[in-house]
Formats: C-alpha cells, sequence, structure tokens
C-alpha cells in the first residue's frame, strides 16, 4: 500500500516534469525547474527542521513544519526559494 501524507508516492507525466531531492541550507537557495512546470509539491522529509518557501529569495510566502507537504500552482514562475531553519533536512520537490 502507498503510504500517506509527505511520504505519498505520487505518478506524474506529462510534457514536462520535474523530480529533486534537496538539502537544505539555513539560507534561501533557489531551486529552478522550469517555466514550462505549472504546479510543485515540495514535500518536507525532515523529522526536526521547519522549511520556509519564498517567490522571490526574501519575503516569507510560506512555511513546511517537519512532515508536511504543500502543492503550488506555478504557472508563472519557475524557480522557488527554500530555506531550513537549521539546515540539513532533506525536502523533495516534483513538478508537472
Amino acid at each position: 500500500m502507498f503510504d500517506t501524507g509527505a511520504k505519498l508516492v505520487r505518478t506524474v507525466g506529462g510534457p514536462a516534469s520535474f523530480f529533486e531531492g534537496y538539502t537544505t541550507s539555513n539560507l534561501y537557495v533557489e531551486r529552478i525547474f522550469g517555466a514550462n512546470i505549472n504546479t510543485i509539491t515540495v514535500s518536507n522529509d525532515s523529522t526536526t527542521d521547519t522549511i520556509s518557501l519564498s517567490y522571490d529569495g526574501a519575503t516569507l510566502d510560506g512555511t513546511l513544519a517537519a512532515g508536511e507537504s504543500v502543492t503550488l500552482n506555478t504557472i508563472d514562475l519557475k524557480s522557488i526559494y527554500i530555506r531550513g531553519a537549521a539546515g540539513g533536512g532533506v525536502v523533495r520537490i516534483w513538478g508537472w
């Protein structure tokens, strides 16, 4: 059986798709997924770290507690900035 929540297995397809496993820093780092991706999901796989999300690298646009995921409409974006409160946590980013 497939897991639920942040561990949920997702299968995506279409003309463009993207996946990246990323270890966070305590500074915002731009993660580029490209202009053809309309939707991304970010999953915080850390057991303790809080992840901050930003569209411009300066303004906080959302947070993910340990184990949380969020799906975002990114039709006008080609990247997102990600920061871990402590750094060293793992996030998964995939898009379609």
